[in-house]
């Protein structure tokens, strides 16, 4: 494959991740901005606590302060649910613009004279991006699903008879989870549009991009399993069907000027044993030198609820049969 398309490829990437970035940082600050205002609520919680004698979970759950808390994060946490939808839905047609720009302009690279779809019909073509569909009801479960495990680490902080301050944190552990998983769609709905943009640039092409190729970003921090990917072409109606927070991309595959000149095995042969180990990790690499499974063998596809299939890297235990 040409450097120079490489080069491109890398420029654009450094471009989504820029956007990507921006939008990460907003949901941040928006939920952070969103405990705050709930820290009062934890305080008076804990002080209460503090003030009395080995108390029973059944017995916080009948403060009034602990009612206010739930109360209160419930009504917060719908607020940022409506928030984080409308983040969500204008970066995802952030990413379909670039999308179809950046895969535009690799073609132009190497073939020219192309002019690609209009971004305006894409977002009703994705599914997990339609109103009601896998994605928003994700989402929906955001407030429900952190507002029990806040429920669950208040019960077993008292449970476990910690101080105040110990349940405190757990408490904001607790709500820890809620924020991981709104920026894990975030990203994930960002590259996934990208990529199922630019391919559907490729089959606009007129025969011009018969598939797409598989690139992953080899700089170490790569998966397993995104590694045993890289370098493989794939039909125009396969999807890149990456994992969440995946960095890969679809390049443009015309025979004859963008064949890949190196696959994922070519880069892990290509470092000392050291490195290699690094990699996989002493247990893995060894099972594999042992010749126990492939290199292909470290990704498989599993079902998610709002992308349908995506890779995930194998287990030690499912490749040697543990």
């Amino acid at each position: 494959m040409a450097t120079s398309l490489i080069q491109l490829a890398k420029k654009q990437r450094e471009e989504i991740s820029k956007a990507d970035e921006a939008n990460l940082q907003a949901v941040a600050r928006a939920y952070a901005v969103m405990y705050d205002r709930l820290q009062g609520d934890v305080d008076a919680l804990m002080l209460v606590i503090e003030q009395l004698d080995a108390p029973t979970s059944a017995e916080i759950k009948r403060l009034p302060q602990y009612k206010r808390l739930m109360d209160r994060a419930e009504r917060e946490l719908d607020r940022f649910e409506i928030y984080l939808e409308t983040v969500i839905g204008s970066a995802a047609l952030t990413a379909i613009g670039l999308g179809l720009a950046h895969s535009e302009a690799l073609v132009n690279a190497v073939a020219g004279g192309f002019t690609g779809l209009h971004s305006s019909a894409m977002k009703y073509l994705l599914d997990y991006l339609k109103e009601g569909g896998p994605l928003y009801k994700r989402l929906a479960l955001l407030t429900s699903g952190t507002v029990d495990k806040v429920i669950q680490a208040i019960v077993d902080g008292v449970g476990q008879g910690f101080n105040p301050r110990k349940i405190a944190d757990l408490i904001r552990d607790a709500f820890g989870g809620g924020l991981t998983d709104a920026l894990r769609n975030t990203r994930t709905v960002q590259l996934y549009a990208y990529r199922d943009s630019a391919r559907a640039n490729y089959m606009a092409t007129d025969g011009i991009v018969t598939g797409w190729i598989w690139w992953a970003e080899l700089d170490g921090d790569q998966c397993e399993a995104c590694t045993a990917e890289h370098g493989s072409i794939h039909d125009l109606d396969e999807t890149l069907d990456g994992h969440y927070n995946c960095r890969c991309a679809a390049l443009p595959y015309i025979p004859g000027l963008t064949d890949p000149e190196q696959t994922g095995k070519d880069w892990f042969d290509s470092l000392s044993e050291q490195e290699q180990a690094a990699f996989m990790g002493q247990s893995k690499y060894d099972a594999y030198q042992n010749g126990s499974f492939s290199f292909a063998d470290m990704m498989q596809r599993k079902e998610n609820d709002v992308y349908g299939k995506m890779i995930a890297v194998t287990p030690l235990k499912d490749l040697i049969g543990e």
